[in-house]
């Protein structure tokens, strides 16, 4: 097999690398593997924190580094340690902070922690949102709940607030008149759950900043990377890519900034790889 032209293939995971019942497709298994056989580094680059991306990345057999968490952070799976994260300055997180309780939002705040502690800290529960409380329902195991975490801003690297998909969009306005440009936002319905997210990330921080550190390490030019995915956090690393591919449900957005569009069908990712990258 002659080497390919792409040395790296970041692969969002939910709705891309998973089909529509999240389930990872045999065929996409072994078309996943066919791109490691052929050279290609594969990076999971996912919204999920990283106690639910390491799984599928098992499954896979990669110990690759983990891109979880919309980017802000990045996951080594072979001895859990944090390659990079991107925390918020202690005036940002405070100011962060004060935004929700202003709002008498809830706030979630995740946590850098080991496997076997918890994910992230809620603020208070139950709240008088009921998505919310559904939210901490689906993950209570791995929530602490803390009244008091608004005292605590150190090591503080993504936060969300879960509601509609209206009071979502107008929470992330609030965020960006408060913040004036210095927090990146992103309202997207998780797949699991009936509700939306508002995440908040330091400004800086996105898919493609945490692929362009790993491919500096690696020595590896942004035109050698092809980057797949379905959501606004996908957008940052389609544009970034040297190819940027949009799943076909994507939303329209995405789709008009990827170089490429993959077929609609269960398999479009494994066939994409099969006969667009390996060919």
């Amino acid at each position: 097999m002659p080497a390919p032209r792409f040395k790296l293939l970041a692969l969002d995971v939910d709705g891309t690398l998973l089909d529509s019942e999240g389930l990872l497709r045999p065929r996409t298994r072994a078309a996943v593997a066919r791109a490691r056989s052929a050279g290609m580094l594969v990076i999971l680059c996912t919204g999920r924190r990283y106690r639910r991306a390491r799984p599928i990345a098992d499954e896979l057999l990669l110990d690759s580094p983990l891109v979880c968490n919309s980017g802000a952070i990045i996951k080594d799976p072979r001895d859990h340690s944090t390659r990079w994260r991107a925390d918020f300055e202690p005036i940002l997180a405070s100011q962060i902070h004060e935004l929700f309780q202003e709002h008498r939002e809830p706030i979630v705040v995740y946590r850098d922690h080991a496997p076997d502690e918890h994910d992230f800290v809620v603020s208070r529960f139950p709240t008088e949102c009921a998505y919310f409380n559904h939210y901490v329902e689906r993950n209570q195991e791995h929530i602490r709940v803390d009244p008091e975490i608004h005292a605590s801003t150190d090591e503080i690297f993504h936060v969300c607030a879960v509601g509609t998909v209206p009071e979502m969009t107008r929470f992330e306005q609030l965020v960006h008149e408060r913040l004036n440009g210095s927090a990146t936002t992103c309202v997207q319905r998780g797949p699991r759950y009936r509700w939306t997210m508002c995440e908040i990330l330091r400004h800086d921080a996105n898919k493609w900043t945490a692929l362009e550190q790993i491919a500096r390490e690696r020595g590896i030019a942004k035109e050698a990377i092809c980057a797949i995915g379905d959501d606004a956090n996908d957008l940052a690393m389609i544009q970034g890519a040297g190819l940027g591919v949009a799943m076909a449900h994507a939303p329209s957005d995405i789709r008009a900034h990827a170089d490429h569009v993959a077929e609609s069908h269960e398999d479009a990712l494994a066939e994409f790889i099969e006969n667009q990258l390996l060919a």
